[in-house]
């Protein structure tokens, strides 16, 4: 007999028992769905953290202002820590090795207006390094200049978002936007960039694409008079050497808490390190995940040796007659064990489609970003075959080593 023949059969005996064998695929169906769902979570947050990072930068440090509790506050103005500054910056610069620019960034939501349009936006004072150090650089005009910072001039660079709503498909630059009371000259739009907010992305940043670049003195000028007037919100590193990133970050770290009197008033976030800490938290993820799939497969595969070994006795006398008109053991083998294979491959197929199905509703409903990689299908589909032929192969012997005298004598 040729496999064509094997498949035929298996294909017959699995249409005369259709919510039997349907019963008995549920198990690798839920298994595999699990596996595909599973591995899909892993993969959206493992994308959007590598976005994270990427758009952090893998080069980079951050030192943001902390959220001092009320206690901890009291000591900071005790102590006298200025608070994160261009002092911080002028240090930094001089003393931390591989450091290949610094730059600083002073944050404050706003209102921004252009004739009838309005839109929410975040004014971010920032000089003419923030683009080298972020590697986010303008897509049309051009970013803050020297002569920009030592004039303080109202001048700004749009983000795409906010550029987009105020704008429509007028072109922004040279255009006049007004935030408070101010008007600041359009010199420049920055890139849009995609950015992934789920509940899975381990690392959170804000949509940059909703930011408005000023000068940093034409920040201070806004908020004279300010108790944060020369206080910002965040330095950004860029250093030269991957390898010199974490030593960097502690001398940092080291010279930052130095000039604030010993008062930790901010927050040390290094982008390798986090990422790191998402891919073990992933690991730890995919085992426990991993686990409930092969337990929920395992079952499947108990329930289709057992139906296989019900399906045996029920067919003695059909194994002896084959047995008696010359089909050998291997073909008796055969005949079962594709049985078992086909209706695990069955159960892979609709689990891939089914883990597919809640992947997307994972996105729809729970906001988590899913990726099905072509890893998954395959791995999916080669354990649904590898269930069919494990759990398959008992029965399938049990039915070949029958004696066929004894089977045709069965009633």
């Amino acid at each position: 007999m040729d496999y064509i023949e094997y498949l035929h059969m298996g294909f017959d005996s699995i249409r005369q028992h259709k919510m039997r064998s349907l019963l008995t695929m549920l198990g690798v169906i839920f298994g595999v769905a699990a596996v595909i769902a599973m591995m899909s979570i892993a993969g959206g947050a493992r994308e959007a953290a590598l976005e994270q990072i990427k758009l952090l930068g893998t080069n980079n440090i951050r030192f943001k202002k902390a959220q001092l509790s009320e206690e901890k506050q009291q000591e900071a103005e005790y102590k006298g820590s200025p608070g994160l500054g261009l002092s911080d910056i002028s240090l930094i610069k001089r003393i931390v090795p591989g450091v290949e620019g610094a730059t600083p960034v002073k944050l404050l939501e706003t209102q921004v207006y252009f004739a009838d349009q309005e839109a929410a936006g975040r004014l971010v004072g920032t000089d003419p390094d923030y683009d080298d150090v972020t590697g986010f650089t303008p897509d049309e005009g051009r970013f803050i200049a020297d002569l920009d910072i030592s004039d303080a001039k109202q001048i700004c660079v749009l983000g795409g978002a906010i550029s987009e709503e105020l704008f429509k498909l007028k072109n922004p630059l040279g255009e006049k936007i007004r935030i408070d009371d101010t008007w600041y000259t359009v010199i420049g739009v920055m890139q849009s960039k995609r950015i992934r907010q789920s509940k899975n992305t381990a690392i959170k940043i804000r949509d940059i694409n909703r930011d408005i670049y000023v000068p940093i003195t034409t920040m201070f000028n806004r908020m004279k008079g300010s108790d944060l007037y020369e206080q910002i919100d965040e330095i950004a590193i860029k250093i030269t050497d991957q390898n010199l990133v974490l030593p960097a970050a502690r001398i940092a770290e080291r010279v930052i808490l130095r000039n604030h009197l010993q008062v930790r008033d901010f927050d040390t976030i290094i982008p390798r390190e986090l990422l790191a800490q998402a891919q073990k938290t992933q690991q730890i993820f995919n085992v426990v995940m991993g686990a409930i799939a092969a337990i929920s497969l395992l079952v499947g595969g108990i329930g289709i040796m057992n139906i296989m070994l019900a399906s045996v006795t029920e067919r003695i006398k059909e194994i002896g007659i084959r047995r008696a008109i010359g089909a050998s053991e291997r073909d008796i083998m055969l005949q079962f064990l594709n049985e078992t294979v086909f209706i695990s491959v069955s159960g892979g197929v609709i689990g891939i489609i089914l883990g597919a199905l809640m992947a997307e509703g994972i996105t729809m409903f729970a906001s988590w970003d899913t990726v099905i990689s072509l890893v998954a299908v395959v791995s999916a589909f080669g354990i649904s075959v590898a269930v069919g032929i494990i759990f398959g192969l008992y029965p399938a012997q049990q039915a070949a080593r029958m004696d066929p005298i004894q089977a045709l004598r069965t009633e």
